[in-house]
């Protein structure tokens, strides 16, 4: 155990130490930003929903999991890794377990962002400023945007290759599974986005997309299955040669 976290903590040097770690944690606070300003501007949805988009910053998450992995594979930094810690699939749990800890970092970035900038926008919309179910949506943001970061990093460790990560990555969440959704709803809440975006308490019911999502509690479970499997997976691939 004392050997696992000192390999995550060194993972986690590594990330913080890297230029383009800040510079996507800062554009997730803009994303996050952004979209709080057009709920709240562009259409009338719950106070819950306009809170929910502290979970915006889900994609930057993503990308900064499928960096911490597949960037290792592109400057062939894998294998020195794999000839310090010769049980590759530490290096790996160790890998996912910072990129949970970095991902629970930028959810939290996102609600601070988020929740101050939704006070002030609410308030000159003259309606409630608070709902009983904020809270739990925040939570759900910010334990989703951890999970992304992880389901990254799994992805990149599958793909290995940076760029098609990436690109798998971004056209399956932000094309494929919204094609799903608009062809067949009762299918596409069940996608990861779409469990994911349940458990964080957006709602589709003032937006003109068809279907409904899972209630926040059976999102949750679901994207965090999708999750473990993936990164189950993930250590899998520690049974293939690096180069």
């Amino acid at each position: 155990m004392n050997k696992l976290s000192a390999l995550v903590t060194a993972e986690l040097r590594k990330v913080v130490a890297t230029r383009s770690t800040w510079l996507l944690v800062a554009l997730a606070g803009v994303c996050c930003a952004a979209f709080v300003t057009l709920e709240v501007v562009l259409y009338d949805v719950a106070v819950v929903s306009v809170y929910s988009m502290a979970g915006q910053g889900y994609v930057v998450a993503m990308i900064v999991g499928i960096l911490v992995v597949a960037g290792e594979y592109r400057h062939r930094t894998m294998t020195w890794a794999f000839l310090v810690t010769p049980r590759r699939s530490r290096v790996i749990t160790a890998k996912l377990l910072a990129c949970g800890v970095v991902g629970l970092a930028i959810g939290v970035l996102a609600a601070a962002v988020t929740v101050p900038l939704a006070l002030i926008l609410l308030s000159m919309e003259d309606g409630p400023l608070f709902a009983p179910g904020v809270p739990l949506a925040l939570l759900g943001t910010i334990g989703g945007t951890g999970l992304w970061c992880v389901f990254g990093a799994s992805v990149a460790a599958l793909v290995r290759n940076q760029t098609a990560a990436v690109a798998v990555a971004l056209v399956w969440t932000l094309y494929a599974e919204w094609f799903l959704v608009m062809l067949v709803p009762a299918v596409g809440r069940w996608a990861p986005s779409g469990a994911a975006r349940a458990a964080t308490g957006w709602t589709r019911a003032e937006l003109p997309v068809p279907g409904e999502l899972l209630p926040m509690w059976a999102g949750a479970v679901v994207f965090l299955a999708y999750t473990v499997v993936l990164a189950a997976l993930a250590r899998t691939t520690t049974r293939r040669d690096v180069t």
